[in-house]
């Protein structure tokens, strides 16, 4: 029951881009390339620091297969002329470490592609990538069926991979590719212990182009002018996370007010205001609660900046430091960061998830629902 939630917005957020777009082939087609890759990934698994994990990895080999279906819009999108007509898709991850405490994992994923520059040579391409999604199959932490898995405590859990691309032109429609990246497993502290799973994979592959016309070379379109604005948006964000091994869920509730100036097309920068609240605050106090307010509640501003990928899907990060906090509710240093996806609706309405983490360690993940005010 507690991954429910997580499934459905993980599957759903991250995909209304692509489905937007077969949507709107019925009212104003846009054009589209698309694209089916293949690409096969192995590479080493790093440590988390503990002797079960180091025995773990070293017994460990890791294979990966990916296959993804992508789409190329054309002229007619603002934000393919801005990201040099990046390719967006889904795509299906399967994996096998040849080790039983790990798993055999598998992903869903969102993908966006970019090319690094215009000026690319016509059979060579540089491109960087990011993936996300749900993970699932795994071998979890168990005291007594699996206590050798110290990476991860939950069946499913979030998938992340970067990197770059290098690409070869073969035919007219197919392409031979490498890359190299990272990738990372984590449940942000729902299920204990996260230390997380990372990768450094090294990937060949191929692409086929599966639409039949040319590829046009849309790299001289002109883009109009951006008309800079504010957008304040309003939040709230629940999610679970246990704070020792064997602790049952506990509620964690952010909420906040951000004010942001959109300076570009790809970018708005800002300030906010945050709110979190810890459930069960008393159980983690050894003298007892002195404050029910105080002692489960913390506060915090935000510098928060938002990369724009699409009209309607970005990215939202930042630094943010307490005004007030609580070392019993983890809150154990005196910063925080967050990074996620979040997808706007044409009512303004947003939703979407981030991690919430101190020094890169996971608080929990914020399961967002907002609204945005332009200006």
């Amino acid at each position: 029951m507690k991954s429910t939630y997580a499934i459905i917005l993980l599957l759903l957020i991250p995909y209304l881009t692509v489905a937007q777009s077969f949507f709107n082939l019925k009212k104003d087609p846009p054009r589209f390339v698309k694209y089916l890759d293949l690409s096969f990934e192995g590479g080493p698994m790093l440590g988390n620091g503990t002797e079960f994990g180091d025995m773990v990895r070293n017994r460990s080999t890791y294979l990966g297969l990916d296959a993804r279906l992508g789409f190329r819009q054309g002229a007619e999108s603002t934000y393919a002329k801005v990201y040099r007509f990046p390719i967006f898709g889904v795509g299906f991850y399967a994996s096998t470490f040849h080790n039983a405490d790990v798993g055999e994992p598998n992903a869903l994923y969102f993908f966006m592609e970019t090319p690094v520059s215009r000026n690319i040579d016509k059979n060579w391409k540089l491109n960087y990538f990011f993936s996300y999604g749900l993970s699932y199959n795994f071998n979890p932490f168990d005291p007594e069926e699996n206590p050798l898995n110290l990476f991860i405590g939950s069946n499913r859990n979030a998938y992340l991979h970067l990197g770059f691309k290098l690409s070869r032109k073969l035919t007219d429609r197919t392409d031979i590719d490498a890359s190299l990246g990272f990738k990372h497993f984590s449940n942000g502290a729902s299920s204990l212990p996260n230390s997380g799973i990372n990768l450094i994979p090294l990937s060949l592959g191929a692409s086929y182009r599966l639409t039949k016309d040319h590829d046009k070379d849309f790299s001289h379109t002109q883009l109009s002018q951006h008309q800079r604005k504010t957008v304040l948006h309003v939040y709230v964000a629940p999610g679970v996370r246990e704070y020792f091994i064997g602790d049952a869920n506990n509620l964690k509730l952010a909420s906040g007010v951000h004010v942001l100036r959109e300076i570009s097309y790809k970018h708005r920068l800002g300030i906010g205001f945050d709110h979190f609240y810890s459930a069960n605050a008393e159980s983690r106090l050894a003298n007892g609660i002195s404050s029910p307010f105080w002692d489960s509640n913390s506060f915090g501003v935000f510098a928060s900046w938002e990369w724009l990928l699409t009209e309607h899907l970005y990215a939202p990060m930042g630094i943010g430091a307490y005004l007030h906090r609580n070392s019993h509710n983890d809150e154990w240093n005196w910063y925080y960061q967050r990074a996620g996806l979040r997808y706007r609706f044409n009512n303004n309405m947003f939703a979407g998830v981030s991690i919430k983490a101190h020094k890169g360690k996971a608080d929990f993940f914020e399961w967002t629902l907002g609204y945005s005010i332009f200006k």
